[in-house]
Order: C-alpha cells, then sequence, then structure tokens
C-alpha cells in the first residue's frame, strides 16, 4: 500500500476534509505537512490525487488535483460465510478483501456459536475492509450483508459452491460446471464445526448449489475460506 493513500466516505470532488483515524495518521503518524500530496480512495473504483492545504487540531484540508476513474470487475465474488468466531471472521474479512470479494454474505450457521455483533463489531469489521482495501490496492470497498439462516433462503442468483468434505466432491478447480454468464459466484462455507446435514441439502435442492473440494485435509473455517477464494481465481 502507498503509504500516502487514504480513505473518505465523501464523494472525490474538489475539496475533501479528513478527520478522526484518518486524520490522526495522516497528520500525528505520517506528520504531514500543508503542500504534501496524497492518494484518496473512496470505495468506489476512483483514485484522486490530493494537496494537503490546511491542518487543523482535528481535521485536514485537501485540493484534489486529478481523479481516475477504474471500471469495476466484470464478476462479482461473493463469501457467503457461516459466522465463525470474531478473531477467525477478522481474518476472513481482511484476506477475502485482498483477494476481491465484492460482498460479504454473513449468516448464522445452525452449528454457529455467534449470531449477531453489536455496533462496535460492526463498526471494527468496517475498519477491516477499509484497511485492507487500502493495502491490497484495490479501488471498491466490499460491503458485508447480514442474512438469514440457509433454511430460510429461497433462491440465490449466480454459480453457486459450497465446500464439501466429502470424498466424491470434486476439486474445485476441475468442477465441470460452467460459470453463468454475466452472474456472480458465490462461495458458501460453513462455520467452525461445518455445515449441517440439512444446510447441505438445502444448498444443494433448493439453491442448486454444488459441493467442492478445497484441500484433502479438513480446513477450518478461516483457511478453507481463503483457499476456497484463492481456487477460484482458476474459474475465470
Amino acid at each position: 500500500m502507498p503509504h500516502e493513500r487514504f480513505f473518505t466516505d465523501q464523494p472525490l470532488e474538489k475539496h475533501v476534509s479528513l478527520e478522526e483515524a484518518e486524520f490522526h495518521h495522516l497528520c500525528r503518524v505520517m506528520r504531514a505537512r500543508v503542500g504534501d500530496a496524497i492518494e484518496l480512495v473512496n470505495g468506489k473504483n476512483a483514485l484522486a490525487n490530493a494537496k494537503i492545504t490546511a491542518i487543523g487540531k482535528r481535521h485536514v484540508e485537501l485540493e484534489i488535483t486529478q481523479v481516475v476513474h477504474v471500471p469495476p470487475a466484470k464478476r462479482s465474488l461473493i463469501l457467503a460465510q457461516g459466522i465463525p468466531k470474531l478473531n477467525r471472521l477478522e481474518m476472513i474479512l481482511e484476506k477475502g478483501t485482498e483477494l476481491g470479494v465484492s460482498e460479504f454474505w454473513l449468516f448464522p450457521g445452525m452449528h454457529s456459536e455467534k449470531e449477531a455483533f453489536s455496533a462496535n463489531q460492526q463498526k471494527r469489521m468496517e475498519l477491516i475492509l477499509i484497511a485492507a482495501m487500502k493495502q491490497c490496492g484495490r479501488l471498491d470497498l466490499p460491503v458485508i450483508i447480514h442474512k438469514p439462516p440457509l433454511l430460510q433462503w429461497k433462491q440465490c442468483p449466480g454459480t453457486l459452491f459450497f465446500g464439501d468434505t466429502s470424498n466424491e466432491a470434486p476439486w474445485i478447480w476441475k468442477h465441470p460446471i460452467p460459470l453463468k454468464e454475466n452472474s456472480g459466484i458465490v462461495l458458501f462455507i460453513g462455520p467452525e464445526s461445518g455445515f449441517d446435514s440439512r444446510e447441505v441439502s438445502h444448498l444443494q435442492g433448493a439453491l442448486g448449489a454444488h459441493g467442492v473440494k478445497l484441500h484433502s485435509n479438513i480446513l477450518r473455517t478461516d483457511t478453507a475460506s481463503i483457499t476456497g477464494l484463492s481456487l477460484l481465481q482458476l474459474l475465470e
């Protein structure tokens, strides 16, 4: 990540101000000065060059000098993750962002130990996405979407895969099912104790998801998510 790249949720127009964490990092950690040049991203496929025009006690004023827009990814990559323990979820969010996930669908699995998040936990997850986006150089910010339990899902668009530990499951990179045109890829991963058999039946039947093998060993949920997302790059 360029050390001079910072995030704002404001439109990248002529003048922008930074406050709170981004202000602290820019002015207290990086010790920026008036006239210094930085890069700005707002998670909407744009990169701006900006110049510091004023530094206050709690905010910094910027003048944008150039904005470059990039097209979005041709195909969305969605991770449907059974909610694991928070420390594992944070790893999944960070690495998933680096691997190109556009949406994280979090649902309470039948074997999940956790079903909901506090406001502070939600805020921390959003900050993890922002930091990972800046670190890996991407310009689009993934979103977190909270979903109901799997058995309540009626349908799901896209080409669907789920991590399958059965011996009969094909390797994910050898799966014969072609990707649907003009639709995304959804990878379902269970929580720490995996999917319940009823969830597997629902994935295969009602949702039409394809079970795939990610490794010869049984992987922890965070390892499975990261491995599956990496291997899906082979299907593009």
